[in-house]
């Protein structure tokens, strides 16, 4: 996968090359917040360097950043290149990630800009959308749905938005931040990109339904996982079940891996077979006939399993 890096491109921005996440990144025209006059990026500059220093000045310096969409775009992209510079710089493949998790070792630099990006909230929504969302690279769009996800219902318009446009990419996308923000009005959006005409939207968006919608979500997966002419979409929505356990949901994936043995689905019976266990338990698939008889005398424990 090719690592996400911003170039450095020309242009009057004097408070930080490291802010840079403009359509210079990209062969494809992004989000363009407006260009900075100079006095704005002077005092983007000023308000960055307070910000890095933590002096006292700082809180009234954002809020008159926060008074123009153009420098608080382009202050919200400088905190976002920071946590693309921080974890760009963790190895790969190491250990490092589990033995910081397991002494709760935070980097400084990660959390200050994830929490000026949770307090900007709105404000920041444009460039999370327009830059990471919309970008073709997934890295970028990984980060974008855990941005939204910090900020929540303040960054739903802009998600309704993007799961409107005319690029399916974009509307993947838009359905995976729907799912991390969830809500009555993400759910009502995922349910109509469910129906979408592309069936990887379709997929992404069975993928993405809060576990949290309760009977409401359980019923469209289902609804997918015996309908939908798609062999992919119909294993994310088996994929998806697992948080829906009931003896309905049970036998419904017992008749989906029936089918999927008959039709020769071996990626729906992996899918089939990987929520039975976890619904049930087993380390092991079971033939259809042994699930069956699992699921004659099964409950779901006050848990959910």
């Amino acid at each position: 996968m090719r690592t996400f890096r911003p170039a450095r491109c020309p242009g009057p921005v004097a408070f930080g090359a490291a802010a840079l996440l403009a359509a210079c990144a990209s062969t494809e025209v992004l989000y363009d917040p407006g260009k900075l006059t100079p006095a704005q990026a002077q005092q983007c500059k000023v308000a960055e360097r307070a910000y890095r220093e933590g002096t006292p000045d700082y809180p009234a310096l954002r809020a008159g950043l926060e008074r123009d969409p153009v420098a608080i775009a382009w202050f919200a992209r400088m905190l976002v290149r920071d946590l693309f510079a921080v974890r760009e710089g963790r190895p790969l493949g190491e250990d490092q990630e589990v033995l910081r998790a397991a002494a709760r070792i935070e980097d400084p630099v990660e959390t200050r800009a994830l929490a000026e990006i949770h307090s900007l909230g709105a404000l920041a929504v444009p460039v999370i959308v327009g830059d990471l969302l919309r970008n073709p690279q997934p890295q970028p769009r990984e980060l974008g749905i855990e941005l939204v996800a910090r900020i929540g219902a303040p960054a739903l318009p802009a998600l309704l938005s993007l799961a409107a446009d005319r690029q399916a990419r974009h509307r993947r996308a838009a359905a995976r931040a729907l799912g991390a923000v969830g809500g009555e009005a993400a759910f009502a959006a995922l349910r109509r990109l469910a129906a979408d005409g592309e069936y990887t939207v379709r997929a992404d968006a069975l993928g993405s339904l809060p576990a949290g919608m309760g009977p409401a979500a359980r019923d469209l997966l289902l609804t997918a996982l015996r309908d939908d002419v798609d062999a992919y979409a119909r294993q994310r929505a088996a994929k998806a079940l697992a948080e829906h356990p009931s003896p309905q949901v049970a036998g419904a994936l017992i008749d989906y891996l029936a089918r999927c043995e008959r039709e020769r689905d071996a990626r729906g019976e992996r899918a089939a077979q990987e929520t039975l266990r976890r619904l049930s338990g087993s380390r092991t698939p079971r033939t259809v006939e042994a699930w069956r008889k699992w699921a004659q005398g099964w409950q779901p424990a006050p848990d959910g399993r």
